[in-house]
């Protein structure tokens, strides 16, 4: 293909993202409500005008409306272009890793989109409101094991990741590579609230991460899950000391860590794989010596 026909699609691409992150702020703002994601019509959450397709172009609108209500002058939260921004720039980033550096599948690709889509809905929710959905992490959890008996390839994109043996059955190894995925990941913080319990005398970690991380793990199997539970304590901390620093709170939403260390192990899977690997190199190597 002709560079022009792979910078056209990946145009598409972005522009289908900010089309489906439009979306994604109807989920933000209606799941926690316990409202359709469906119907009614958008409408705004101040004078519950419906509003118009005109008016709901992804990003531009907003800049058009110059951030208010056309009919209320009511001040739109910039969360929605960001959303919508967001998640155009992650499906391109996953187009380019998944299909264009890993020679990857389609069908991987979609479920990796989708996975993405959960993840920015649960960090926006949890930024918000302190809670991880179940609608969003059930939906994970359920979708993964599925996804990797549809797509065989899913967790075997390249060599690094490792976790087939060349089994003439490999719907097993995929299945199996995604259930031990979520164990292993959600076992972790697990333990790590368990651990946190016991040493702050209050509970250090939510059950929604808890569900986060097993899903997070489930899709991305377990050797980037133990990449990403060790990744996204840097991110929390960069966020959390200067809050706690400036005694604006020590409550801090979890999951966006989660979230972004995870989808950074996608984008860089054959690094961190190998940085585990070599990890548990070291550790057995150790374990034989003693």
């Amino acid at each position: 293909m002709s560079i022009q026909g792979i910078v056209l699609i990946q145009l598409w691409i972005f522009g289908l993202g900010l089309v489906v992150g439009s979306f994604l702020n109807v989920c933000i703002h209606r799941i926690p409500e316990g409202i359709s994601i469906v119907w009614p019509a958008s409408k705004c959450v101040y004078c519950s005008k419906r509003i118009v397709w005109y008016d709901n172009i992804p990003v531009l609108s907003y800049f058009f409306l110059r951030g208010k209500c056309r009919h209320c002058q009511h001040k739109i939260s910039a969360q929605y272009p960001i959303v919508e921004f967001l998640t155009g720039i992650v499906f391109l980033l996953v187009f380019r890793s998944v299909l264009i550096v890993s020679g990857g599948l389609i069908c991987a690709y979609i479920f990796f989109i989708i996975f993405c889509c959960l993840l920015i809905v649960g960090s926006f929710v949890d930024l918000r409101l302190h809670i991880i959905p179940n609608e969003i992490t059930y939906t994970g959890l359920i979708l993964a094991p599925i996804a990797s008996l549809l797509c065989t390839g899913f967790h075997n994109l390249n060599s690094a990741l490792g976790y087939f043996n060349n089994s003439t059955n490999q719907w097993i190894d995929s299945f199996l590579a995604s259930l031990i995925g979520i164990f292993v990941s959600g076992g972790l913080i697990f333990l790590c609230g368990v651990f946190g319990k016991l040493v702050f005398r209050k509970d250090a970690m939510g059950f929604g991460d808890v569900k986060l991380m097993g899903m997070i793990g489930g899709f991305l199997g377990w050797k980037l899950g133990i990449a990403t539970f060790f990744l996204a304590p840097f991110f929390g901390l960069l966020f959390g000391l200067p809050k706690l620093i400036l005694k604006r709170g020590n409550v801090i939403p979890y999951g966006p860590f989660l979230s972004l260390a995870a989808f950074i192990c996608l984008l860089f899977k054959d690094y961190f794989v190998g940085l585990i690997d070599n990890y548990l190199d070291i550790y057995l190597t150790l374990f034989q010596l003693l």
